[in-house]
């Protein structure tokens, strides 16, 4: 699994599990990079709030709820500390996409960017909020995947099942969100 699956990741999570506190700081080193990228990926599927919003600022906030959530949590395996970290962005970009469609866009103008329209926030916002209602092995493929990038093989790995359990669940937590995103109103 690359750099995810290297001893000194688990060394970590097991230094910190005694109480070690630089291992937190450690910790959260070596997670930052990978949010970074999923703050990316994730703002390029929505221009609204990408126009709005820097991937380095929710890092950061995203890494504060991080580091507030592991003071009061203690991840007891690989696959429970990225499962928190994925609660954590989620949380950050749910927040960021209630904020802004609260928030009235100013008229179009020459330089401004088309920012599209408040159902993409409002699905947006239905997509995390579905994603934490998910039984916890459907939120984990989901989460693993969309907020983390990683393959089938890197996930069946983590939770120790097969690649054709990793895509039935798969399939299984996309209709799920599908059938939640559907339940949004017209305007």
């Amino acid at each position: 699994m690359g750099e995810l699956s290297t001893t000194s990741l688990h060394d970590l999570i097991a230094r910190f599990q005694t109480g070690e506190i630089g291992a937190l700081d450690s910790l959260i080193r070596r997670t930052a990079e990978r949010m970074e990228h999923f703050a990316r990926r994730m703002l390029r599927r929505f221009p609204q709030v990408q126009a709005k919003e820097q991937p380095e600022d929710i890092l950061q906030n995203a890494l504060i709820r991080l580091t507030r959530a592991l003071r009061q949590e203690t991840p007891n395996s690989v696959h429970d500390f990225f499962g928190l970290a994925a609660v954590q962005i989620r949380r950050e970009l749910l927040d960021l996409a209630r904020s802004h469609a609260r928030r009235p866009t100013r008229p179009l103008g020459r330089d401004q960017p088309d920012l599209g329209d408040t159902a993409d926030l409002d699905r947006w916002t239905c997509l995390h909020s579905a994603v934490e209602k998910l039984p916890a092995d459907l939120q984990d493929v989901f989460s693993y995947t969309f907020y983390h990038g990683w393959t089938q093989a890197q996930i069946a790995e983590v939770l120790k099942i097969s690649d054709r359990q990793v895509r039935r669940l798969w399939v299984e937590a996309c209709q799920c969100l599908r059938a939640a995103i559907r339940e949004l109103p017209e305007e």
